[in-house]
C-alpha cells in the first residue's frame, strides 16, 4: 500500500494563496497574495488580518500534517518492515511445514503454531490499517474546519465588497445630487443674475424718464412763468389803456 504525502503536492486547494515565501511576504510592496484587485486597488485592513490570520492557520496545518505526514511515514516503514519479516516468517513456516509433511507423513501435523502466526498477522495488518484509517480521519477533520474558516472568509470578503459597492454608490448618488443642486443654484444665479441687470436697466431707464419728467416740469414752470409775465405785462398795458380812455373821455367831456 503506498500513501502520498499531501504536503508535496504544490497544487494546493487554496491556489490562490500559494506563496513561496512566508507570510511577512504580504506586507511586502507589490504583492497581493495572488488576489484579483476586483474591487478597490488596496483591500480594507480587517480583511487583509483575517487574510494573514488565515495564512499562517494554512502554514500551520501544512506544518502538522507535514509533521504527521513524516511520523505515519516512519510508521508505516516499522510496520512494512514487520509485515516483511512475518512474511518471511510464514513463508519459512509453510516450507519448513511442507517439509515435515514430507519427511513425517505418518504423523499428526499440530497447526497451532501455523495459525497463531497467521492470525498474529491478521492482527498486525488491521492494527496498521486501523492506525492509517485514524490519521487520514484526522488529516479530513482538520481539512473540513480549514474548509469552513475558508468559506467563512470567502463570505466576510463577500459581505464587505457588496457594502462597500452599496457605500460607493450611494457616495456617486450623493455626489450626483449635489452637482445636480450645485447646477441648479448656478442656473438660478445666473437667472437672478440677468433679473438684477434687467432691473439695473429699468431702473436707468426710470431715472432717464424722471430726469426727462424733471426737465419738462422745469420747462412747464418757465413757461408758466413767461406766461404769468406776459399776463401781467398785458394787465398792465390794459391798466394803461383805460388810464388813456379815461384821459380822452376828459377831454370829450370838456
Amino acid at each position: 500500500m503506498v500513501f502520498e504525502d499531501e504536503s508535496s503536492d504544490e497544487n494546493s486547494s487554496l491556489p490562490y494563496m500559494h506563496s513561496e515565501t512566508s507570510t511577512d511576504g504580504l506586507n511586502q510592496e507589490g504583492q497581493n497574495c495572488g488576489f484579483v484587485q476586483w474591487v478597490d486597488e488596496q483591500w480594507p485592513p480587517t480583511m487583509e488580518n483575517a487574510l494573514l490570520k488565515l495564512w499562517s492557520m494554512v502554514e500551520e496545518s501544512k506544518s502538522a500534517r507535514v509533521d504527521d505526514n513524516l511520523q505515519s511515514s516512519l510508521t508505516i516503514h516499522h510496520l512494512t518492515e514487520e509485515n516483511k519479516k512475518l512474511d518471511a516468517q510464514y513463508d519459512k513456516l509453510v516450507k519448513d511445514v511442507h517439509q515435515l509433511v514430507d519427511f513425517q507423513q505418518d504423523r499428526v501435523v499440530d497447526f497451532s503454531y501455523l495459525q497463531s502466526a497467521v492470525t498474529y498477522q491478521h492482527q498486525c495488518r488491521a492494527e496498521l490499517v486501523a492506525v492509517m484509517n485514524a490519521k487520514m480521519a484526522k488529516k479530513d477533520a482538520a481539512l473540513e474546519k480549514l474548509q469552513q474558516k475558508f468559506e467563512i472568509l470567502c463570505n466576510l470578503t463577500s459581505a464587505q465588497a457588496t457594502a462597500i459597492q452599496n457605500l460607493k454608490l450611494k457616495n456617486m448618488k450623493e455626489k450626483q445630487l449635489r452637482i445636480e443642486a450645485q447646477e441648479n443654484l448656478e442656473l438660478k444665479n445666473a437667472e437672478f443674475t440677468k433679473f438684477e441687470e434687467k432691473l439695473t436697466q429699468e431702473k436707468l431707464e426710470l431715472k432717464f424718464q424722471v430726469a426727462d419728467l424733471l426737465k419738462l416740469k422745469e420747462n412747464h414752470k418757465e413757461e408758466k412763468q413767461m406766461q404769468e409775465f406776459k399776463i401781467t405785462e398785458l394787465m398792465k398795458a390794459e391798466e394803461k389803456l383805460k388810464e388813456k380812455i379815461k384821459g380822452i373821455q376828459a377831454i370829450l367831456e370838456n
